[in-house]
């Protein structure tokens, strides 16, 4: 099969596009990989270029195949999978997404019927992730205010559109006017172009008492500014750090407004019933129209190198999708 190898640690551009094996299924065990996905369509993140060169905090040794998010239809099942030959399904995958074909776990997937392969593959990260950093731990209510950085994200797509379900009041960050036109097409109350040296002033001007959930995947500066901009008792949820720093949170905030900080990071190996229930809620979700994601940049499998610059750049709109 045709797939995208990690030879040796390094950027996207020293990724090898090979012929290698099919991946085979296994037998027994707690967790066997026994289902055969053909992967129709497969879903960018950061994190896959920081597994390339090494930096992810749970690395794999070269030779691999990247890529953690797809999905396709199942070709081979050995006995004891949940699944068959010809099922729809998604996952999240800890690596081999990039590629023609993907074993997997039969638990870790989601049955996913009738939707396009490109809308399921951009559930399976982005959309756990809101829902865990929304509902677990920030216990968002009806009527609560969100600010949502990165609203025009993967992640700040999917946190805008949950966040709504929910009846939230929704305050959106955003660069560029296209993004910040997206980010109002898919939810948001307000948007505030964050490029501003008062983007802070201004989320003040439209919430005086404070916000009572923070979505942060930039960290850095907009973390600490962030902070401050909590309500009594808010949370700051800390979904990552594309903007390359990690900040330095000063804990009196969190003491005057009784406020906490929450790191976002979900596991499926940790709480596989928990994950799997909140990933078939979006699934369904997504079939009845709940929710939908925001695809306008779909690559070629053989284009990969070029989407993660685009992702990298911040080019993009929405999920950057892979599609053979």
């Amino acid at each position: 099969m045709l797939a995208w190898v990690v030879k040796e640690y390094g950027k996207p551009e020293d990724l090898v596009f090979d012929r290698i094996p099919v991946p085979t299924l296994e037998q027994g065990g707690p967790n066997p990989v026994d289902t055969l996905v053909k992967v129709e369509a497969a879903a960018l993140n950061f994190a896959d270029e920081i597994a390339i060169a090494g930096r992810y905090q749970d690395r794999i040794e070269p030779p691999f195949v990247p890529g953690n998010e797809l999905a396709g239809t199942v070709v081979d099942a050995s006995a004891g999978s949940r699944f068959q030959p010809g099922d729809r399904v998604a996952c999240q995958v800890r690596s081999g997404a990039f590629a023609e074909y993907c074993a997997v776990a039969s638990d870790r997937l989601m049955a996913i019927g009738d939707i396009d392969a490109r809308t399921a593959a951009a559930l399976p990260v982005s959309y756990t992730t809101a829902h865990v950093a929304l509902f677990s731990k920030g216990n968002l209510t009806a009527g609560q205010t969100v600010l949502i950085h990165a609203a025009s994200g993967g992640l700040g797509v999917a946190a805008t559109q949950l966040a709504r379900s929910a009846g939230a009041r929704i305050i959106a960050t955003a660069g560029l006017e296209e993004k910040r036109r997206f980010a109002i097409e898919n939810g948001a109350d307000h948007v505030i172009d964050y490029r501003k040296p008062d983007w802070y002033q201004e989320v003040k001007s439209l919430s005086p008492n404070g916000v009572d959930i923070v979505v942060d995947p930039v960290g850095g500066a907009t973390s600490e500014q962030s902070l401050r901009l909590l309500a009594w008792q808010g949370k700051l949820l800390i979904c990552g750090f594309a903007s390359g720093e990690i900040p330095a949170l000063k804990a009196n905030y969190m003491l005057v407004k009784s406020a906490s900080v929450h790191g976002v990071y979900w596991s499926f190996d940790r709480d596989p019933d928990e994950i799997r229930a909140i990933q078939q809620e979006l699934v369904e979700l997504c079939a009845a129209g709940g929710i939908r994601p925001l695809i306008r940049d779909v690559y070629p499998m053989g284009e990969v190198v070029a989407a993660m610059k685009a992702l990298r750049s911040r080019e993009t709109v929405g999920k950057v999708v892979l599609s053979w």
